[in-house]
């Protein structure tokens, strides 16, 4: 068996260049066999990020001769609603209004909310509109989204949108707190448009001169413009309960973000047991926090991608959407819920696993006959296709 390592800033110049090569190895295989779109490599300048972020984690396995034989990231706390905010897909729609909606006592706090919250996220828009446009060639944002839609149709890892995303959370986040954060993700879709519905009558904003109202009515066609064309591509119902992933949030979620594994180490389950310590010192990290009751696991794959669809379910990952991600990139994307209460036994249940099917049993636990014949039985029963963990 490889020694299973972390990547850290210690040891990253080693491993580096190591693991960018792996990636382009096993992309090229891919490609070679017709699986196209299958795997998006990270590339070195990323890889390092994730190694010298306190949120990321990169797990290795080396070799006796000292290469690398698979790599694993696993992401944590991305910026939200950005092209790795996963949990943003399970929190649109009239079921997700209607939830917000719930968790008021009064409509009077709810419409007062809705109201502020707008002019707030308005507020942002207008501070990530001149940040981008300081930065960018464009002489106004409009601009900017036609030749975004022009050039990819304004699809999820567009620039514009990216930084858009990120600047408005920023914006908010610093000058407003956590609090009004968590209430801009939640009323992140609704529109001028919906809240004078509620109101029963035009939103007006109270300004004290003309200059500043038409700002304000600029700033909101624009900002409503780039809501329009943001709208989430979900190509199928979900067929379970989406309303238990209505909490997810990009702090309380994990993402199984890429596993690779080696030309001549595919019949290890080295990705599986990459994933496992590397989930596995994210959960246990999480739930230091006493405030910390539940975490989501998360992944995105390729609908033919049967290899990751094994590794995601073997790690319970088993509810998922169908989504438009990319310009022509429709993902699965996937997740599951594990609560404090349910912790302990969840990661006692992938360890037997891994011991049981990969062999890898570094505490070198005793498991009853039972529960071995009982994992065999259930593996015998799922998806027989390729040994490889790739993505």
């Amino acid at each position: 068996m490889p020694k299973i390592l972390e990547v850290t800033t210690q040891n990253e110049e080693q491993y580096l260049d190591q693991i960018v090569e792996l990636e382009e190895i096993v992309l090229q295989k891919m490609i070679k066999e017709g699986r196209v779109g299958q795997l998006f490599t990270t590339g070195k300048e990323d890889i390092s990020k994730y190694v010298q972020s306190d949120e990321n984690t990169v797990m290795i396995a080396v070799n006796d001769d000292g290469s690398i034989g698979a790599a694993a990231y696993i992401t944590q706390g991305q910026k939200p609603f950005t092209y790795n905010d996963i949990t943003k897909y399970f929190k649109t729609g009239e079921g997700y209004k209607r939830y917000i909606k719930s968790k008021y006592q009064s409509k009077q706090q709810y419409l007062k909310d809705l109201l502020e919250i707008y002019e707030i996220k308005l507020k942002a828009f207008e501070n990530a509109k001149n940040r981008i446009l300081q930065e960018e060639k464009y002489e106004n944002i409009g601009e900017y989204l036609q030749q975004e839609i022009l050039e990819n149709e304004f699809h999820e890892k567009s620039n514009l949108r990216e930084k858009i995303n990120e600047y408005m959370s920023e914006y908010i986040i610093e000058n407003y707190g956590e609090d009004i954060q968590e209430k801009y993700e939640q009323f992140y879709w609704i529109t001028s448009e919906e809240i004078s519905k509620e109101f029963d009558r035009p939103v007006v904003k109270k300004c004290e001169n003309a200059q500043e109202y038409e700002q304000f009515i600029q700033a909101q066609v624009e900002y409503e413009e780039i809501l329009k064309k943001a709208q989430l591509k979900i190509l199928e119902k979900p067929n379970f309960d989406i309303t238990k992933y209505y909490t997810a949030n990009t702090q309380n979620s994990i993402e199984l973000d890429t596993y690779i594994t080696g030309l001549n180490n595919r019949n290890r389950g080295l990705g599986r047991i990459l994933v496992f310590e590397g989930i596995k010192k994210h959960i246990n990290r999480f739930f230091e926090k006493k405030e910390n009751n539940e975490i989501f696991l998360c992944s995105t794959l390729h609908r033919d991608n049967w290899e990751s669809r094994y590794v995601s379910e073997f790690f319970g990952l088993k509810d998922s959407l169908f989504v438009n991600r990319r310009q022509g990139r429709d993902r699965e994307v996937h997740i599951c819920r594990v609560t404090r209460e349910e912790v302990t036994e969840y990661l006692a249940e992938i360890y037997d696993k891994l011991a049981v099917l990969c062999r890898y049993n570094p505490e070198n636990k005793k498991l009853p006959e039972s529960t071995v014949e009982k994992i065999l039985e259930e593996e015998n029963n799922k998806f027989k296709g390729g040994n490889g963990d790739a993505r």
